[in-house]
């Protein structure tokens, strides 16, 4: 094995009986910015592919319906525009710090990709990461999402989106996004907990004008001076719903805020709002919305 793989032999046993069960049915690729090659197979650490992009190509071109594939990428900084979403794989960092230098706006939806312990870093004030509508099953987890040049817009925008899943992640820079995450469309089933997130306006902004239903916002840290070096003031909403006309179909419980308004709703006539809010600790100096309301 490639020397700069032998010591995560142990590592990467451990991750594919836990992350990849269904590793059996489907292949194991390998990407190594500085020893890898497009032209090779991309089968072994000694074959790797030079580039995310590719591996994510080839993989998409052979997965079976049913198949899970695996994308192991070592460690380094790949300055990648990333396009396209792996097809049924899981893409997994290995080694220190696995970095994706760029904007990764996907064009077409996907189903069941999954990212884990990568680090998205940001070169221009375009959201970092873009996901259309109608993916399925995609998630990211244990990543890191870092507004290194200062300027993106969001962290991360989800179109609508069913099984999405966002977990244990840190949205951080110098200074942090205006919004961490942008939610639009239509979402059924999205889970978004375990998360530090930190924003100047919003640390998660539902701007969708429709409906979704069993989408859960839980146990997630929410504040602006965690993470903001030049900071010490609160972002101004820690959760913002701007759905005029109702409720936009999203719970939360048991999630820690620190904003001038921590849960704010445009829509007031009905009681779903109050309701959706559960176990909530809230840290505010504004009055769109008190603790009392939303919390239990």
């Amino acid at each position: 094995m490639n020397g700069r793989w032998s010591n995560t032999s142990l590592l990467l046993d451990r991750q594919e009986s836990f992350i990849n069960p269904n590793s059996a049915f489907g292949k194991v690729y390998w990407v190594d910015k500085a020893t890898g090659s497009d032209s090779s197979n991309g089968l072994s650490p000694d074959a790797a592919f030079l580039t995310i992009a590719n591996a994510i190509s080839v993989s998409n071109a052979e997965v079976g319906s049913y198949d899970m594939n695996t994308i192991y990428v070592n460690s380094n900084t790949y300055s990648e525009t990333l396009t396209t979403l792996p097809k049924n794989a899981n893409v997994i960092g290995i080694g220190a710090k696995v970095r994706i230098a760029g904007v990764t706006t996907i064009a077409t939806s996907s189903q069941n990709a999954h990212f884990h312990k990568i680090q998205f870093r940001d070169t221009t004030s375009a959201p970092m990461v873009t996901l259309p509508a109608t993916c399925y099953g995609v998630g990211f987890h244990g990543c890191t999402f870092d507004n290194g040049a200062g300027t993106s817009t969001y962290g991360i925008q989800i179109g609508g989106c069913q099984d999405f899943v966002l977990e244990d992640c840190f949205f951080c820079g110098n200074p942090v996004f205006p919004t961490a995450i942008h939610i639009t469309g239509t979402h059924i089933r999205s889970k978004i907990r375990r998360n530090y997130i930190s924003a100047t306006t919003n640390g998660i902004l539902v701007a969708s004008t429709s409906s979704g239903y069993q989408n859960y916002i839980h146990d997630n840290v929410i504040g602006r001076t965690m993470t903001d070096p030049n900071s010490s003031a609160q972002m101004a909403y820690g959760f913002k719903e701007d759905k005029a006309d109702g409720h936009a179909g999203w719970t939360l419980f048991d999630n820690r805020i620190e904003a001038i308004d921590a849960i704010k709703f445009a829509h007031t006539a009905g009681t779903n709002e109050t309701d959706c809010c559960i176990g909530n600790i809230c840290v505010q100096a504004g009055t769109g919305t008190s603790e009392a309301d939303y919390t239990g």
